[in-house]
């Protein structure tokens, strides 16, 4: 939870609190499924790639997982 979130709630009563939180938590529940449709998007749209193609790019087949889940090689090339 931000900082400024923080300093709203404590004036606030429990239940309050509570709401607060259950909204924070289902943001975060929310973003994390929108990040792996993305990710998911991303192999499905590598993997009908040809392979010369995908060289060009400078992705190897076998990377494709790694490229799509981290953004960037193992290897720390960006």
């Amino acid at each position: 939870m931000s900082i400024l979130g923080q300093e709203l709630i404590t004036d606030r009563t429990v239940l309050r609190r509570l709401f607060a939180a259950a909204v924070e938590t289902c943001h975060s529940g929310i973003v994390l499924v929108a990040r792996i449709v993305r990710i998911r998007r991303g192999r499905a749209r590598l993997d009908e790639l040809p392979d010369y193609l995908l060289r060009d790019i400078g992705v190897g087949r076998s990377e494709i997982r790694s490229v799509t889940r981290f953004g960037c090689r193992e290897h720390g090339e960006a």
